[in-house]
This record gives structure tokens, C-alpha cells and sequence, in this order.
């Protein structure tokens, strides 16, 4: 009985499709192909969710995180409908997910500067799962970057380190997540202590400086700028303070002349200078650094906790300076 089963069931997997075949037709073949490309989207729908992409990453400066925060939820959620709600394409598919997966990104990075670290996460999981989707890499490796760069301001320098070194061995060989990742493994590697290792990464950081511009665009831009401020932060944490004031100096004076609004990163590097300052027995110049960095209308976490770090250092070095204690009433203000 098992033989005589076995035959049948073998028997018609043989001539269903030969069957399948005699009764169809002409027309049959062109309804597979009129399945392939029917669509409730249009070329616009794309291209506007494209465009909506670059302007949000070009001008992410420009505005406060929590005004940013609105518009990319929205472009998100629409990205949403057209992909789970809206017959598509299968190549309309991947385009989806890529701009789904980038605008999860971009969220990533308001959550950070609002200090939601609940929401970076998860929102770096929904971009990682749709890079994926997409087969497209580099997306991952820009979450690796903002994952990194949200687990040292949050003082997790080890999952830092993860993140830093997943997203290099996703991100294209060269390209700009590979440089801005080669930067971040040098300044977590100095939060770590890893002299050695910190040595070697900022080598290859400035071998790609060489032959970067010096203002770079945009929330994904790599410059030389850039490498500088972090070299920065860098040597503060390793407690080379003189090489720290001097690379925050020279951070400056870039980004004040930089034709590309970059307020963020300019108050950081004057936060690292003003911690420069601080360990160097400077501390009027380094509440002047400090207060000049505040003093703009784009607060963002990071820059917060790098001065709440200023205050302690000073308060613990300069107990009853009336300067540092008036800026230590300021912070508590502002934080």
C-alpha cells in the first residue's frame, strides 16, 4: 500500500504542471506579468519620500530636535502605509524600505539629541531590520553610527565599541559611514583607555582626512572638521589636555568659518575645550568656553551632560570660585 501511495502521489506532482500547462494560455503569461507591475504608488509618492529624506539629513542643524521630531514621525509613518497598506511593486518594495529604514535613522538621531534613549534603540532595530530588507548595507552601518555615538554619551563605552565595530563591517570599504566609524572606534577606544588601539584607529581617521573636505553637509557628513573635534575628545579622556585644547581650538575656528550651520558640533568642541581649560588650572577660560557653547538656542543632550561633567570637575577642583558656582546655578537651570 505505501508503494502504491508513494506511485500516485508522485504520479500527479508529475502531471499537474503538465496539465497546467495544456490548459493555459497567452494570456495567462501576460497576466503574470501585469501582476508584476501593478501598483496603488506612484513615481511621485517615491520621489517625494526621497526628496523628504535628503532635506530632513541636509538641514538637520537648522532646527531644535523637537521640531524636527514631527515632520520625520509623519514621513515615517507614511513611508509605513505605502509599504504595509498600498499594493507596490517588489522594486517599489525596496525603495520603501530604504527610506523607511533611513528615516528610522534619522528618528534615532532626534531621540538621541532628546536624550530617549528607549527610543534610539528601538528605533535602530526598526532601520537595521529594514536596511536588511532593502539590502542595503551602508543604512546599517549609519545605525551602528548613531547607536555609538548614543552609548558614549550615555557612559557605555563597551557597547560603543560593539556598535563601532559591527557598523565597520558592514559599512562600504571607504565610504563616508566607514570614515565617520573609523573616527567613533578612536574616540571610544580613548574613553576606554586603549591608548594603543586609539593610536591606530586615529591614524586611519587622518588618512582619510587627507583627502576629505573640510565642511562636510548634513546629518551623514563626513569632513576633517569633524576627525578634529573628536580628536578633541579624545585626547581629554586620555588626559592629554594640552593636545585636547589645541585640537578643540582648532575645531573652532573651522566650524565659525564653515559656510554650513553646524551648531552642535561647534558647542561641543567648546565644551571640550572649556574641559581642557578646566584641567589645565584655566577655569575663567574654561566657563567662558562653557557658556558660550550654552548660550545658542539648539540645546541637544550631549551637550547637557558635557557640561553637567564640566561642573563636577570644577566643583571639585574650585569649591568656592563665585563664578563656578554661578554656572553651576545656570546649568541646573538649563538641564
Amino acid at each position: 500500500m505505501k508503494r502504491r501511495t508513494a506511485l500516485s502521489l508522485i504520479t500527479g506532482a508529475v502531471l499537474v504542471p503538465a496539465l497546467a500547462t495544456e490548459t493555459a494560455s497567452a494570456d495567462t503569461f501576460r497576466a503574470f506579468a501585469s501582476h508584476a507591475t501593478a501598483t496603488e504608488i506612484s513615481r511621485d509618492d517615491i520621489d517625494s519620500l526621497d526628496l523628504a529624506v535628503h532635506q530632513l539629513a541636509a538641514n538637520y542643524s537648522a532646527q531644535p530636535p523637537a521640531q524636527l521630531w514631527p515632520t520625520a514621525y509623519n514621513l515615517r509613518r507614511r513611508a509605513y502605509t505605502f509599504l504595509h497598506h498600498h499594493r507596490h511593486t517588489l522594486k517599489e518594495g525596496v525603495e520603501l524600505a530604504r527610506h523607511c529604514a533611513m528615516l528610522s535613522v534619522i528618528l534615532a538621531w532626534i531621540a538621541h539629541d532628546r536624550g530617549r534613549r528607549d527610543y534610539v534603540a528601538a528605533l535602530c532595530e526598526d532601520a537595521w531590520a529594514h536596511a536588511e530588507q532593502a539590502q542595503t548595507p551602508e543604512i546599517g552601518a549609519w545605525v551602528e553610527d548613531v547607536r555609538c555615538t548614543d552609548a558614549l554619551y550615555s557612559g557605555n563605552p563597551l557597547d560603543a565599541l560593539t556598535a563601532a565595530t559591527r557598523g565597520l563591517q558592514v559599512a562600504p570599504a571607504n565610504g563616508d559611514a566607514a570614515v565617520r566609524l573609523t573616527a567613533q572606534l578612536a574616540r571610544t577606544h580613548a574613553r576606554l583607555g586603549n591608548r594603543d588601539a586609539f593610536a591606530e584607529a586615529a591614524a586611519k581617521a587622518h588618512h582619510y582626512r587627507d583627502h576629505l573636505p573640510l565642511y562636510g553637509g548634513g546629518l551623514f557628513g563626513v569632513d576633517a572638521a569633524r576627525i578634529i573635534s573628536y580628536d578633541a575628545t579624545s585626547h581629554g579622556a586620555l588626559g592629554q589636555h594640552a593636545l585636547a585644547r589645541k585640537a578643540a581650538t582648532e575645531a573652532i575656528g573651522y566650524y565659525q568659518k564653515s559656510p554650513q550651520q553646524a551648531p552642535t558640533r561647534l558647542a561641543i568642541a567648546r565644551l571640550d575645550l572649556a574641559q581642557a581649560h578646566a584641567a589645565l588650572g584655566e577655569p575663567d577660560a574654561a566657563l567662558a568656553a562653557a557658556r558660550q557653547a550654552l548660550a545658542g538656542d539648539r540645546i541637544v543632550s550631549s551637550m547637557r551632560g558635557r557640561a553637567r561633567q564640566l561642573d563636577y570637575h570644577l566643583r571639585r577642583r574650585y569649591p568656592t570660585l563665585p563664578d563656578a558656582i554661578a554656572f553651576g546655578r545656570e546649568l541646573r537651570v538649563l538641564t
